[in-house]
């Protein structure tokens, strides 16, 4: 919308999971409801049966943009109108069975290519399907900071480092890596802390287990991105080790590097990724396995014995632009296939 577009939005919601999201610049029309105890085979009739109403309501010359995997096969199934596609996971390697899996992938990689524009949030879901190939229709958006962070205060630091180190988590808990790596922290280190920012969905117990440690402290949800400056003061490093057991986190690019980068906060990610891969080269963190007690303590003690000023530091030399969402350069792309289409 912010570059010419008009655009109509359409989506699903959940049962028992809350007011649907509103805009005061857009009606977000909703097309279906299903709630998140029902199988996704269940699902399929409800989801096709919607989207057959809206295809066969839009009659006018348009781009479809379909926000995901079972969206954009679903809908490539009933209409065979120009589409851009966004793929934000992949979410068919969390499919266990290799032939399922692969076909799926053969799928993927057929919107990909039939697609008038296909967006990744990650450069590394771009090398998952293609290696160092490039199509012309792909482009790589990953999820930046939202300008908004630019009218919010910056907060000075309040560390005590060395006499005590202060790691965050920030965001919603969802891997149980995270949960190995806290603990062995704690047990380990009980004279530094460490800090939650944010809400657990789906490990309640283990984490309750954590506040039987002194050095724990859960602060609840946070208001993006108006609590971030104040969160980032009270922590010298972020923690972002997702589980590399699931496929999909090798190859994902979490927007919390671009939020430590923005913050001059070093991170902490897991070996074996895509992530990993980006902090090495940017020089702005650490990488570790979460689930191996003595690897977590190695990489601790190597933090409080050197320091954090070069990763720090690294941090700093990147300008705040590179932490930013800016799509300048995308929409140059998609008005000018748009002007040869319409041409």
């Amino acid at each position: 919308m912010d570059n010419g577009y008009e655009v109509e939005v359409y989506g699903f919601s959940r049962k028992n999971a809350g007011a649907v999201l509103r805009s005061d610049r857009f009606t977000l029309n909703v097309i279906g409801e299903y709630s998140n105890e029902l199988g996704y085979l269940k699902r399929i009739p409800i989801i096709v049966g919607a989207l057959k109403r809206v295809f066969g309501r839009i009659k006018e010359p348009v781009i479809f943009y379909y926000f995901g995997y079972d969206i954009a096969f679903l809908s490539l199934t009933i209409n065979r109108r120009a589409y851009i596609y966004e793929e934000s996971d992949l979410m068919h390697t969390y499919i266990r069975n290799a032939i399922v899996r692969n076909l799926l992938e053969y799928i993927d990689r057929k919107i990909i290519n039939n697609s008038f524009e296909t967006i990744f949030t990650s450069e590394g879901f771009l090398k998952y399907h293609y290696g160092n190939k490039v199509p012309r229709n792909v482009s790589v958006i990953p999820n930046r900071l939202n300008k908004a962070i630019l009218s919010k205060q910056p907060v000075g630091k309040k560390t005590e480092y060395p006499v005590k180190l202060k790691v965050g988590f920030v965001g919603v808990i969802r891997f149980k890596t995270v949960y190995e790596f806290v603990q062995t922290f704690l047990k380990n280190f009980p004279e530094h802390e460490f800090h939650f920012y944010g809400t657990d969905t789906s490990l309640d117990a283990k984490f309750e287990s954590l506040k039987s440690f002194g050095n724990v402290f859960f602060h609840g949800s946070f208001r993006n991105p108006d609590d971030l400056p104040e969160i980032y003061s009270n922590i010298d490093l972020v923690l972002a080790t997702y589980d590399v057991s699931v496929l999909n986190v090798r190859y994902a690019e979490p927007n919390k590097i671009y939020e430590a980068v923005y913050f001059n906060t070093p991170i902490i990610v897991s070996k074996g990724t895509f992530l990993a891969e980006e902090v090495e080269q940017l020089g702005v963190g650490y990488w570790v396995n979460p689930s191996d007690a003595g690897d977590v303590v190695s990489l601790v003690d190597s933090i409080l014995e050197k320091g954090f000023n070069d990763k720090t530091e690294a941090c700093k030399s990147l300008p705040p632009e590179f932490s930013l969402n800016n799509n300048e350069g995308f929409f140059v792309k998609l008005n000018s296939k748009m002007n040869n289409k319409t041409g």
